[in-house]
């Protein structure tokens, strides 16, 4: 991969902007999908093919690993009488991820513009969450108490005009946590001038009150998880001060809180104890091929009823099998091992929080990465993309104009 001129950057920079933040500031879903056609598929697909597809990126082997779980995805979705959809859709969505991943890649070989991207995209994300929070509770009034939010009023919408609408509370905490992840990091990582640490603590402090009323208790533990990953990985007095006051916060949330608390424990698994129970008793059924790409996992239980196992990783084995379920597990090991190796640079310590974040949500949520563009591409697949695309140390040394990082 070669450097890239300035409107390349600026071109690809969009883009990824327009799919992390679009969700937030369209309040039409075809709308945002165009963009994104128009604004990184298009240059992303021209990149590669100027690049002859940029070979030297997918010569790694977590870039190995990517391309054949993509692989996989396209002949279970061809292939498989299970599948659900058309074959070629399979083939377009998997194509759409090597375009995104690629993009991606390309612009965290500039780690400069990278940065100024995320930055634009988390003043976004901060924006509408304390929007949100202001014509939820000051305009629209609702109630400010415990009992009404973890009912009837958890949050995953602005409440106006169809703006900011993540569908459900679940989604909406974690693709606020992710945000709140990547300013921790800018926060504790970066130099940074008293105006803007303290833009920053403002924009976190937005974020993380909409994750907790979210009631999204994956969400929370994510960006516990995020967040903690990052303040170890970032020794310095920032990150301790943040480590000391986040651990002061929670004990004092604990007593507070008490009766809450005891509460939440009592809610248990939601149920998902007997959904993944159900699925280990499905297990010789689809252990090996999978039911197809995109089946649902139906299960009907006293409560209700879920389509799918409500876990990314059981998910994923019910669809793709075990070969498919292995190929992901290989391919985490493999960005987190790359990320470990080039810890010293600012991008893959972000890029390393980000996956902290995903592995635990990945746990009890997020039902699909082989999907249309969502909010799952900006949790998994972005930090996929900064974890292929930087250098490791002796390549960062050896490439011309490799710009500083810290």
């Amino acid at each position: 991969m070669h450097e890239l001129p300035k409107p390349w950057l600026w071109l690809l920079g969009i883009g990824i902007f327009v799919q992390m933040s679009g969700e937030l500031f369209n309040n039409d879903g075809s709308r945002h999908v165009t963009q994104m056609y128009l604004l990184l598929f298009l240059p992303a697909l021209i990149l590669l093919a100027q690049q002859r597809f940029s070979l030297e990126l997918w010569a790694q082997p977590a870039g190995w690993l990517f391309l054949a779980l993509a692989l996989w995805v396209v002949l279970i979705g061809m292939a498989h009488p299970g599948s659900q959809g058309k074959a070629f859709y399979w083939l377009k969505i998997s194509l759409l991820l090597v375009f995104y991943v690629f993009a991606v890649a390309s612009l965290a070989r500039h780690p400069r513009a990278f940065l100024w991207m995320i930055l634009a995209a988390i003043l976004v994300a901060a924006f509408f969450a304390w929007l949100t929070l202001a014509y939820q509770f000051f305009v629209l009034d609702k109630p400010f108490t415990y009992k009404y939010l973890r009912n009837a009023g958890r949050l995953f919408k602005l409440g106006w005009n169809d703006f900011a609408d993540l569908k459900h509370p679940v989604l909406a905490g974690l693709y606020f946590g992710i945000f709140a992840v990547l300013s921790l990091a800018i926060f504790v990582g970066r130099n940074l001038r008293f105006w803007q640490a303290l833009g920053l603590l403002a924009m976190l402090g937005g974020l993380l009150l909409y994750v907790l009323l979210s009631f999204s208790r994956g969400a929370w533990f994510a960006t516990c998880a995020g967040g903690l990953a990052i303040l170890l990985m970032c020794r310095n007095r920032k990150s301790a001060f943040m480590l000391v006051t986040g651990v002061v916060a929670l004990l004092v949330a604990a007593v507070v809180f008490w009766a809450e608390l005891q509460y939440e424990q009592a809610r248990g698994l939601t149920y998902r104890d007997q959904i993944w129970l159900e699925w280990l008793r499905r297990l010789p059924e689809f252990w090996l091929w999978g039911e197809g790409a995109g089946s649902r996992f139906l299960f009907r239980f006293s409560h209700g009823s879920v389509n799918h196992a409500h876990s990314l990783y059981l998910q994923f084995w019910y669809e793709y099998g075990v070969v498919g379920f292995a190929l992901l597990s290989a391919l985490i090991v493999a960005v987190l091992w790359k990320g470990w190796q080039c810890r010293d640079q600012f991008l893959a310590k972000a890029a390393l929080a980000m996956m902290a974040f995903v592995v635990v949500g990945m746990v009890s949520d997020i039902s699909s990465l082989f999907k249309q563009p969502n909010i799952f591409w900006t949790m998994f697949w972005l930090p996929v993309g900064i974890l292929l695309g930087i250098r490791r140390p002796g390549e960062v040394a050896a490439a011309e104009g490799s710009p500083a990082v810290g």
